[in-house]
């Protein structure tokens, strides 16, 4: 984590930053009367505020350029190199879609920043726009505007609360904080303006810096460099004058925000295209004995008479194979997973466009093994000529490649009809596929079956990759090296903080998982009994994370109905989950401790040190060794806090906020903030339960939070993503998305009665919450979203 967060020595790569005289040396000499508060700006010396496409510039394969992403001789770094946070983003082609940002300010001892003239209409103004190379506008393609200059304008974001952003001075009064309060759409790119209404605690105006001063006016710069940064920001200007005036604008940068969901679209289409050779996942069931839930919850729950119910409810196993996209890892530590996050099948379009741009002839190039796919599934756009080394996932190369094929369990439940007293219809029993949720695995849902068998349900569910049967045995020994389920291995086999790309890639590889896992159930055997064409899901805490991706696509037409109809999920159930996963992770009572101690050992820089010191010392003592990290940091933090050291805290604060931006950027393209409002719009209706706490102590879910300090991050800001509606009483009608609070429960209320005292609330409030969810729930799927019931008012809040 050293070089955290791009307070980067900026390369010469940038436009306008190379060789010869900077921009400071052109500065003419200016004795102000007042000192007076400035927005930082000199690229040439590195001084920029991110997210800028400034650093898209020089990019060969249309991903962010970072400084240190290639070695002396110019070659790319291997693939393992960008475990480091610094270079992460590196691999990725733009910016987060609902990070706030910050643009730094260079403010002297003697002057403030009114901070009321920032949060103002006028005073931070956000554009989309086009820019030059687009893929998508004719208008502003490569051969008519280059890449990074802005093409055309598109339209404004609106300042406010409900609206689309905020802005604010930061708590140091030397920045203005962006606050996204929608998230911006992906593959967009906007122009972010500052004007004169920004003014000084005198009421004189925030200034440019002198640098942008120079790129602003119309007189002629030095050097090609500073020509091309000068063309580039008087087209940012021009483009959006006609909403703001030039003298009025003090700052500008673009961002291109990255694209998200194209790889998923990708694998969903290369699944379909697997039904022409007969070579798609097939949920196999072999014959086998017939045994019940409650005989396979009998080592979990030893009691006969407390399983007997889920007797009614068949138990079977069956397998299907998955396409795996993620690399096996070739050592057994955690740090070689660094390297296994998913890579393209195909040259990036953008690096034989320039290729072909510096005189390359491809026709003489030796084609590889892929060449011919790539060709024919991409109407010759993409080719593999061995271009492209490092072959990440973009807007310009989208085709991932499979690694291997997974034999993965299934779990299958029926109903015992005959001991419900219902009867299974004639076309057999809808299935609901369930996914379960972090360091848990498949049979942690089985305590829901009989409420969905008592619905007329059958349910299918598999791991999510490194959990439960999923676990990978690198050296045959007979353990598995990678399994994040609690007593099989480390939680980071999964959630992976030592590389933010394999963290996005594991939560990408479970919604692909259930793609295939929803198009092998059509090939089921059909004497079982379970009707393929009527399917639900439902999914908890990391399920529910990963459905919403998971959703958006399997319910996309792709323009076949007999396809589309094979994909299709008819109604979702959701509970503890939430969006903006990096930022609800630290603010997590379960694994905040966890992550941020993590994070803070690993940093690299003085407050890392003191921390590693702190934790060999007699203080730590105490804190048992499985749980080191996580025990260490909260004896740290609540030592600073005693003592007022507010300078260290800040300190740490530091370095967990740049990790949350670098890390949420990293997981956009899988985190549900993206994903939500797709499905709203797709018609799928959608129900989601949340404990929010309030009675008899109960305090909200210790695992997920609610909410966070952030409006896109947590359950509730994942619900409104959705449209949700919160009710408190029974609804009846057309399908629509409700939301539910829960007054008491954990974390885990809809699968298990079992009362968590930690938490607060009541035994019986903690069972009451399990039954209400759970009928709710089975309603609602059975009902396809026509009907959920709110009956008992005791454990709802409002």
């Amino acid at each position: 984590m050293k070089k955290m967060l791009l307070s980067l020595a900026i390369s010469t790569a940038l436009v306008g930053c190379g060789g010869g005289e900077t921009l400071q040396d052109v500065k003419q000499e200016t004795t102000p009367v007042l000192p007076s508060a400035s927005v930082k700006f000199d690229p040439s010396n590195g001084v920029i505020s991110i997210p800028n496409d400034l650093l898209l510039s020089g990019t060969k394969d249309g991903t962010l350029n970072l400084p240190g992403e290639f070695d002396d001789q110019g070659q790319p770094l291997p693939a393992a190199a960008y475990a480091n946070p610094s270079l992460a983003m590196g691999g990725l082609d733009g910016w987060s879609t609902n990070m706030p940002y910050v643009i730094d300010l260079d403010v002297p001892s003697e002057v403030s920043i009114n901070a009321d003239s920032v949060a103002t209409p006028d005073a931070v103004r956000i554009f989309e726009v086009v820019m030059g190379a687009s893929i998508t506008d004719p208008d502003c393609a490569s051969d008519k505007v280059p890449a990074g200059i802005a093409c055309k304008y598109v339209g404004e974001l609106e300042f406010g609360p409900g609206k689309d952003f905020v802005a604010k001075l930061t708590d140091s009064g030397k920045g203005i904080m962006v606050v996204p309060l929608k998230p911006l759409k992906p593959g967009a790119s906007y122009i972010t303006a500052l004007t004169k209404s920004i003014v000084m605690a005198d009421g004189r105006s925030l200034e440019p810096s002198s640098s942008y001063s120079l790129v602003k006016a119309e007189a002629p710069l030095v050097t090609d460099s500073q020509r091309s940064l000068q063309a580039v920001v008087q087209q940012y200007e021009n483009v959006i004058s006609g909403q703001v005036a030039k003298e009025d604008v003090i700052y500008t940068a673009a961002m291109t925000i990255q694209s998200v969901g194209a790889v998923m679209n990708n694998i969903k289409l290369g699944l379909a295209q697997s039904l022409q050779t007969q070579t798609n996942p097939r949920i196999s069931v072999p014959e086998q004995p017939m045994i019940t839930v409650s005989d396979a919850l009998a080592t979990v729950i030893p009691d006969a008479e407390t399983r007997a119910p889920f007797q009614a409810v068949q138990y079977m196993q069956g397998s299907i194979m998955l396409p795996m996209y993620s690399k096996k890892p070739e050592g057994t530590a955690i740090e070689d997973l660094a390297g296994t996050y998913w890579k393209a099948r195909c040259d990036s379009a953008a690096t034989l466009a320039g290729a072909v741009a510096a005189g390359v002839d491809l026709s003489g190039l030796t084609p590889g093994a892929n060449d011919a796919y790539c060709n024919a599934a991409s109407g010759g756009v993409l080719r593999d000529f061995g271009l492209d080394q490092s072959r990440f996932l973009t807007k310009f190369n989208s085709i991932p490649s499979i690694e291997w094929i997974a034999n993965v369990p299934v779990q299958i439940t029926k109903p015992r009809a005959e001991l419900l007293g219902i009867e299974m219809p004639a076309t057999g029993w809808p299935v609901v596929i369930l996914q379960h949720g972090i360091t848990a695995n498949k049979e942690s849902l089985l305590g829901l079956t009989l409420a969905l068998s008592n619905a007329g349900f059958a349910t299918v569910a598999i791991d999510h990759p490194m959990h439960g049967a999923r676990g990978l045995d690198i050296d045959l020994d007979g353990k598995d090296d990678f399994n994040a389920t609690s007593g099989q291995g480390s939680v980071l086999s999964y959630m992976n903080l030592t590389s933010l790309l394999v963290a996005r890639d594991n939560l990408r590889q479970s919604s692909a998982d259930l793609l295939a896992l929803r198009l092998g159930l059509n090939f089921i055997d059909p004497t079982l009994g379970i009707n393929p064409t009527d399917v639900s899901f439902f999914g908890h805490s990391l399920g529910s994370i990963v459905a919403p991706n998971f959703i958006a696509h399997t319910n996309k037409p792709i323009g076949n109905e007999t396809v589309d109809n094979l994909f299709k999920v008819n109604t979702v159930g959701l509970a503890s989950g939430g969006a903006g996963i990096a930022n609800f992770l630290t603010e997590s009572g379960s694994f905040g401790s966890f992550v941020k101690g993590s994070v803070l050992s690993s940093a690299g820089n003085l407050p890392s040190k003191a921390f590693l010191e702190f934790m060999t010392s007699e203080a730590t003592a105490v804190c048992p060794a499985e749980i080191k990290i996580p025990c260490s940091y909260a004896l740290y933090e609540k030592q600073l806090v005693e003592a007022g050291n507010t300078a260290a805290l800040a300190a740490i604060q530091s370095v967990i906020s740049q990790f949350v931006t670098v890390a949420q950027t990293a997981l956009d393209s899988a985190d549900p903030v993206n994903y939500a409002a797709s499905v709203q719009a797709l018609g799928t209706p959608t129900y989601l339960s949340v404990v929010t706490g309030g009675v008899d102590g109960n305090q909200p879910d210790a695992v997920i939070p609610p909410t966070t300090a952030l409006p896109l991050s947590g359950t509730m800001p994942m619900a409104q993503l959705f449209g949700m509606t919160a009710v408190t009483e029974t609804q009846e009608g057309e399908p629509k998305n409700y939301v539910v609070k829960f007054s008491q429960g954990h974390h885990s209320s809809i699968a298990t009665t079992t009362f968590e005292e930690d938490v607060g609330g009541t035994a019986l409030g903690h069972a009451m919450t399990t039954l209400e969810m759970q009928k709710q729930l089975a309603t609602f799927l059975a009902s396809k979203g026509m009907k959920l019931p709110v009956e008992n008012t005791a454990v709802i809040a409002n």
